[in-house]
């Protein structure tokens, strides 16, 4: 399974308000781009901003979480990937993507890469 991952940290002038406003619009391009290319599976998070997530960062001395997620779960290899997204309505909505995330995204702190999921494991926590 491919996966086109993408970190997305929000514009420092932006309210967590705004970007979740745009990361909507964002999040509807994607789930359309990826219904165009096939993809098999679409996750979509926003960061929680809660308390915990403060003391993580603070205990741990780690980064700030990402504000969005994306994940596009595609069957075929990385060549049929980028194959589909050339095609000329994929071509669009990825040109389409791009403007938005002018407009919202802090691009040099965020980041976009494939991955190649090669372990899948279900479970659940609690009674049992």
């Amino acid at each position: 399974m491919l996966k086109w991952v993408q970190c997305v940290r929000r514009r420092p002038e932006l309210t967590v308000v705004d970007f979740r406003r745009r990361w909507q619009e964002y999040s509807e391009e994607i789930v359309s781009l990826s219904a165009e290319i096939g993809a098999v599976r679409v996750e979509l998070s926003a960061a929680l901003v809660v308390g915990p997530n403060a003391e993580w960062q603070l205990q741990r001395g780690s980064a700030a979480p990402f504000d969005g997620l994306a994940e596009i779960h595609f069957s075929g290899s990385a060549p049929e990937f980028f194959e589909a997204l050339d095609l000329p309505g994929p071509k669009r909505r990825v040109d389409r993507l791009l403007q938005l995330q002018e407009d919202f995204v802090d691009i040099p702190r965020s980041c976009f890469f494939l991955a190649s999921q090669d372990v899948e494991a279900a479970f659940s926590l609690g009674d049992g």
